[in-house]
């Protein structure tokens, strides 16, 4: 069996290091004892300094052998430095620039937090780019494109994107955990799956499938967004873990059929997500004090105070655990708590879906649910 250090231990820049300490150690203890010894107030650190100011060829001169031996020793520690410091300075050099040439063809690990993560790619890409820009999700939160980009492809993409030092690349195969994983989906604040569009419409949806299972394995509890081509997959993506699923151009069909009954409905669906101009649909969380309300009330305050119109209650998706539907400071609910945790079996019991209450009834209590979604005021002219 392998040690995990010997790898490590075998590399140009550990052996340059652990040569620079044997001569920092052997230097320091040969001065003292043919230097410094016999000298009142001199101790290791006296000798340590001379070797230190000797081996990076400094030579302040404070400290000085006297000894022909400490003379021979000086020549050596001298000698020393000369190609020790310099190999290991290159090397050091040589060390940076390669991990910066990994990091840009993405075949790092990303340590990011509350990062955006997008596994796989195609033609839809940039107007999602463009619509977290326009939600002010990016540039501030570092974007993490994962799939298999070839170095002009990256090029063009940074270009295209302009996200700068906030884009970041992970080289390889979304549906592979080791790949995944150089993303760090665990701190996300989204995932999201895209269909690959250079494949066929089903190895496609197999991917991203794929890449579903992949992601929640690990980072259950981040919201996960995908995309499939062909619908009979969508329920097959939903069961491999992601929040929500859309097939490709399923929105566009229905806009454009119920565009028959009247063209108007393109302009309010433009309008409302921002295609020709500012969004006018809002989101935002549900206040503990508002919480209190009921839906008709809420709306009214709404109303009053911002201009805004109520369209929908929402409650995210959320990993659901024996510890939210049970009281612990009852007998028996801490007992039932205690055998699961004795046993080893984990307390989740799944994730809870997410789901929106859209034009509820005024009566309906704000009790349970998570945010809102509204039509922002509009501004009156001046």
């Amino acid at each position: 069996m392998r040690m995990p250090g010997i790898k490590l231990f075998k590399s140009p820049l550990a052996t340059l290091i652990a040569g620079l300490v044997a001569v920092l150690v052997a230097s320091t203890l040969g001065f003292w004892w043919v230097e410094l010894s016999s000298r009142e107030g001199m101790g290791l650190f006296d000798s340590l300094w001379w070797t230190v100011v000797t081996l990076t060829t400094v030579g302040y001169g404070d400290i000085a052998p006297v000894t022909p031996p400490g003379r021979v020793l000086g020549m050596a520690v001298m000698f020393s430095g000369i190609g020790l410091v310099s190999a290991l300075t290159g090397n050091l050099a040589s060390f940076l620039v390669e991990q910066r040439a990994r990091r840009r063809k993405g075949l790092m690990k990303v340590r990011l937090s509350g990062q955006v993560v997008v596994l796989g790619w195609n033609a839809h890409g940039p107007a999602l780019v463009q619509t977290l820009k326009d939600c002010r999700v990016l540039p501030a939160a570092g974007l993490v494109l994962v799939g298999a980009f070839e170095e002009a492809a990256r090029e063009e993409l940074a270009f295209r994107l302009d996200l700068g030092e906030a884009l970041h690349f992970v080289f390889g195969q979304p549906s592979l955990e080791s790949v995944v994983d150089r993303a760090s989906p665990a701190t996300a604040r989204v995932v999201y799956i895209l269909a690959d569009d250079s494949m066929p419409p089903k190895e496609a949806d197999q991917q991203a499938i794929y890449a579903a299972l992949t992601c929640r394995s690990l980072a259950p509890k981040v919201p996960l967004y995908g995309q499939v081509v062909l619908r009979e997959n969508r329920e097959h993506l939903l069961r491999a873990g992601v929040d929500e699923a859309i097939v490709e151009g399923e929105i566009t069909s229905h806009v454009l059929g119920m565009m028959g009954q009247s063209p108007s409905v393109w302009s309010l669906v433009k309008a409302m997500v921002g295609l020709s101009g500012p969004a006018a649909l809002g989101f935002r969380p549900i206040g503990d004090e508002e919480r209190a309300l009921t839906w008709g009330d809420f709306s009214a305050r709404l109303r009053r105070a911002e201009g805004g119109l109520a369209l929908a209650l929402c409650k995210l998706a959320r990993t659901l655990s024996l510890q939210e539907l049970l009281d612990e400071t009852t007998a028996l609910d801490s007992y039932i708590l205690e055998l699961f945790k004795a046993s080893g079996s984990g307390t989740d019991l799944g994730r809870q879906g997410l789901s929106v209450a859209l034009n509820p009834a005024d009566g309906l209590s704000l009790e349970g649910f998570d945010a809102v979604l509204y039509l922002k005021g509009q501004v009156p002219p001046a």
